[in-house]
């Protein structure tokens, strides 16, 4: 049975999944946007793709496709839409396939013309990313995608691949082309020679990247000044390191969430375990920014140390 999970006890206890930005894309990450909480999710442009997407995003991964009962699955569906959020992320790989399905039942047929979907492949050939997008697109009931990605970018030999004469990247442009994908991206974990490169080689219109309060995954450095510079759109991933942050140095998880809000990125995906999860996770978007002197603080009070604490996704 799915563990439930109420708005209190997910705001005053840190509970899981939480990972959100809410910045204006155009403005600076020192400023505080609104003085007080929104009415509204905050809405961003998600860079070149020119659509304005919720800075909150539904996450399909683990947290999504571990609930149990397909009718709780389609109450959580029906409540975000209802709450606001339209920006849906999923990956051929989440669940073998079950973000997809979920989503093929349940969000695409009652709600394609208000949400923005994002599907991934970890296929790196050109024959390879063309059959799996034809699966994703089945699966999904579409006929496109607002956003493909590469999924799960981090080695060198899997952008020497996608980048090769049968790679894949030429179907990612070919799809684009053909308006089958709106707008094309990848995920990456950390930024380093192969993330780099992919950026370099790539012409994307989105990223997911890691970035949280460790800043461990080097992209708050290097990648966003990098992204905005290109109008590339950024969506954050793992904002609490999937929870292993919560609670280092007295560091809650409210304080990671914010610390994220306050850096100059679209969206962020969320993995989405339940209706408490969902609640609080709005509330918490509608809330105000920090200065970069409280992001300082919770970076310094938090201590990361790599070698202490293991963070569940690869690092590099």
């Amino acid at each position: 049975m799915e563990r439930k999970i109420s708005r209190r006890d997910f705001l005053n206890k840190s509970a899981v999944g939480i990972g959100l930005v809410a910045v204006e894309a155009q403005c600076s990450s020192d400023k505080i946007v609104s003085p007080q909480m929104s009415a509204e999710i905050p809405q961003r442009i998600l860079g070149r793709t020119g659509r304005t997407v919720t800075s909150l995003g539904f996450g399909g991964g683990s947290r999504f496709t571990g609930i149990p009962y397909e009718g709780d699955v389609e109450r959580l569906i029906d409540h975000a839409v209802q709450l606001g959020i339209t920006y849906f992320d999923a990956a051929r790989d989440y669940g073998n396939g079950i973000t997809e399905e979920r989503y093929g039942n349940y969000l695409t047929p009652k709600y394609r013309n208000r949400i923005f979907l994002n599907t991934k492949t970890q296929k790196r050939t050109y024959d390879g990313v063309m059959e799996e997008i034809e699966i994703s697109l089945k699966t999904l009931k579409t006929d496109y995608v607002d956003l493909y990605c590469m999924h799960g970018i981090d080695y060198m030999e899997q952008v020497d691949t996608l980048l090769s004469p049968t790679g894949g990247y030429k179907a990612f442009l070919k799809l684009k082309d053909e308006k089958v994908a709106r707008s094309i991206g990848f995920s990456m974990h950390k930024w380093n020679a192969a993330t780099q490169k992919a950026f370099e080689s790539f012409d994307i219109d989105a990223v997911l990247c890691v970035l949280n309060a460790s800043r461990d995954s080097d992209c708050e450095e290097n990648l966003i000044p990098r992204a905005i510079e290109r109008n590339v759109g950024i969506i954050a991933i793992k904002t609490t390191g999937q929870n292993a942050l919560v609670g280092l140095g007295g560091v809650t998880g409210k304080d990671l969430v914010r610390y994220a809000l306050s850096l100059p990125i679209s969206v962020a995906n969320v993995g989405m375990e339940g209706l408490g999860t969902l609640e609080s996770c709005v509330d918490i978007a509608k809330e105000p920014l920090i200065y970069q002197e409280e992001r300082d603080r919770i970076f310094k009070q938090l201590a990361f140390d790599p070698n202490v604490t293991t963070l569940p996704y690869y690092r590099g």
